[in-house]
């Protein structure tokens, strides 16, 4: 049996790609992937080889760039596709849904919804109260710094976004004012400094090997605390961990009115709680739906590509390299223009240079030469392995150094059943006897059964970590269930907490057996919810 050998490696430093939003509005009922930083790899048999894709991300200046695997000595190494990667996750992340129910005598509903009036006035819950900005989080997401800002009032809003280096066009702040007032959030965004590592490419490694195997020993020698590690395996039937063992997650312990953006946390957690080597499976099914983006570009496209000389020849045929990842990462390469022209700055605005435009010149040649070498091939070799291998199973896990202690191998098991990556729960608003929705009884139910209340509109149980170590909801158990995954039948159960979790949650729900709310989103929000159809009233 043949294994990757762990040798040597140079520490890997990732950032997962912005997941692609799920909707574009301003309340989508929290549905959209989540967002997990973590290495990402996928395998697949190739007669009696194996074909790792790995995903090549640096923070850093380019010119300090460094990465290191142990393979097999038989190994080629090839080119792969960014866009790979940017599907898996839109297709296949974890997506956490919470649906809001209203029992029958919530009036305030039927009323506004009626009228159309989504403003805040008459409505508990709008605004922190303070006349400032909540920043209720900010991280980075592939190359752009990102907050999530909250205001009740337009004025501390723009203070907000001009003293973080925002420039606000003017007129802007009549435009926001409908917002705020029905209780939106904002998403803000800008460059990280080192956004020009774009050139950082996925490659390709194709070796004889008769397991999917990822090396990540030599990796304990600079790992960052919960380096994550996503493994994707195409095959014939559902992936496990053969030699890591596997959890199911408590879901009271998520995010829900966060969207769900703790579930690294909980998954971290519950690894911990397994021995620190275990994973949490993302989806396991049908690997069809990764063909669709994968575009291979044919031949005429290719020599029109060819034939542009200018921006504006290559601008009529742009539309075809929308939401193309790997179009994004060569396009700046191929732009010139005048001195002190950033190919960068002008992709992200095309028409802030109209008075430059003239200038602005492509090379189309190394464009076509770009697509027929490095875009098309790796694609037209990810169609056909997907075509022959119609499972495909997400597996996520998180590692620190001195977990880093043994490989993990994958193998299949044809008796699981699929895995969906919807996670979905509801919250009851509860009303008085005046029909207005009472924020403090609220209540949230799994899918799984599990009934908890919020406590001023979050959720008590959720499970926040930092550097390796939980720093929120400790003594909360992130595993619902451990077990351990055999090639055949089903797993083996080691902890079944699913009735404790359960029962240590009933006494928080104070015999309320109707309803509950997400306090965190105010009852504006909710009211517009309502008129867009994204609630349901209980009956």
């Amino acid at each position: 049996m043949r294994h990757l050998l762990g040798l040597l490696a140079a520490a890997l430093v990732a950032a997962a790609p912005a997941a692609a939003l799920a909707c574009g509005g301003l309340f989508c009922n929290n549905a959209q992937p989540v967002n997990q930083a973590a290495e990402r790899i996928l395998f697949a048999r190739d007669g009696d080889r194996t074909v790792m894709h790995v995903r090549l991300t640096w923070d850093g200046p380019p010119t300090e760039f460094g990465w290191l695997l142990p393979v097999p000595d038989d190994v080629e190494v090839g080119l792969s596709s960014e866009q790979l990667f940017t599907e898996l996750d839109r297709l296949y992340a974890p997506i956490f849904t919470l649906t809001t129910e209203f029992e029958e005598r919530c009036e305030f509903l039927a009323r506004d919804a009626s009228s159309g009036d989504a403003g805040a006035a008459g409505f508990p819950g709008a605004g922190d109260g303070g006349g400032g900005v909540q920043v209720l989080s900010r991280q980075a997401i592939g190359p752009f710094d990102t907050s999530v800002i909250k205001a009740d009032d337009v004025v501390p809003l723009r203070q907000w976004l001009e003293s973080n280096g925002y420039g606000i066009p003017e007129g802007t702040d009549a435009l926001l004012v409908p917002y705020v007032e029905a209780g939106a959030a904002f998403v803000a965004l800008r460059l990280l400094p080192d956004a020009e590592s774009r050139e950082v490419q996925p490659i390709r490694l194709t070796f004889t090997s008769d397991q999917p195997t990822v090396p990540i020993r030599p990796t304990a020698v600079a790992a960052e605390p919960d380096m994550g590690v996503i493994v994707h395996v195409l095959g014939q039937h559902r992936a496990i961990p053969e030699n890591f063992l596997h959890v199911r997650i408590n879901e009271a312990a998520i995010d829900w009115p966060g969207g769900g953006q703790n579930y690294p946390d909980v998954v971290s957690q519950a690894a911990d709680e397994a021995g620190g080597q275990a994973f949490a499976t993302d989806y396991a099914g049908g690997s069809n739906g990764l063909r669709g983006n994968l575009t291979i570009y044919d031949a005429p496209f290719i020599e029109q590509v060819r034939a542009a000389r200018t921006f504006q020849q290559l601008e009529e045929i742009l539309f075809r390299f929308q939401g193309d990842a790997d179009m994004a990462r060569v396009l700046p390469g191929v732009i010139s223009g005048p001195d002190g022209f950033d190919p960068v700055d002008f992709l992200a605005c095309p028409w802030c240079y109209d008075n430059e435009r003239n200038a602005i010149t492509v090379d189309g040649a190394a464009l076509a030469m770009q697509i027929e070498e490095a875009i098309n091939p790796p694609r037209e070799d990810l169609l056909r392995l997907i075509g022959q291998h119609p499972y495909l199973t997400r597996l996520y896990s998180t590692l620190s150094s001195h977990e880093m202690t043994q490989d993990p191998l994958f193998a299949e098991n044809p008796d699981l059943v699929p895995v969906s990556n919807q996670y979905n729960a509801t919250q009851y608003i509860r009303c008085g006897s005046d029909g207005e929705p009472d924020f403090a009884g609220a209540t949230i139910e799994t899918a799984s059964g599990l009934r908890f209340r919020l406590a001023n509109g979050a959720n008590p149980n959720v499970i926040q970590r930092q550097a390796g170590e939980t720093v929120r909801g400790e003594g909360v158990p992130a595993a619902r269930v451990i077990e351990q995954h055999l090639v055949a039948g089903q797993p083996m159960v080691q902890s079944d907490r699913t009735a404790e979790i359960a029962d240590s949650m009933a006494g928080d729900d104070s015999g309320c057996d109707c309803d509950a709310a997400d306090g965190s989103s105010p009852a504006a929000a909710l009211a517009l919810l309502a008129v867009l159809g994204l609630v349901r009233r209980r009956r």
